[in-house]
């Protein structure tokens, strides 16, 4: 009789995850993330948003140590100089690092 009743818990769980999930999906373009996203806080509170890459030089934030490229953006480049010249660093479109690391970007 456990076994069926956490089954049955189990199938709910699932089911009620699947729906939210789908809900996410199903909402209109508008409503979803879009854009380069720096964030502190592991993710917590935005620092800064670029809604394009523009394939600039563009100084980071200092207080990020995360950040997310929801739409438009295939990588993003961080430098340890003001120019982005130097060691490139590539960082992809969703990572942490500690505060302060970098000073520059390019992001494509």
């Amino acid at each position: 009789m456990r076994a069926r009743a956490a089954r049955a818990s189990a199938v709910l769980t699932m089911s009620a995850i699947l729906t939210a999930g789908l809900g996410v999906l199903a909402s209109p373009a508008s409503a979803q993330e879009s854009g380069l996203t720096f964030y502190s806080g592991s993710f917590r509170t935005v620092v800064a948003h670029f809604p394009a890459p523009t394939g600039e030089c563009t100084p980071l934030p200092q207080t990020a140590d995360s950040h997310v490229g929801w739409s438009g953006f295939q990588d993003v480049v961080f430098y340890y100089t003001a120019d982005c010249t130097g060691q490139a660093t590539g960082a992809g479109t969703l990572l942490t690092y500690p505060a302060g690391q970098w000073r520059t970007f390019l992001a494509s």
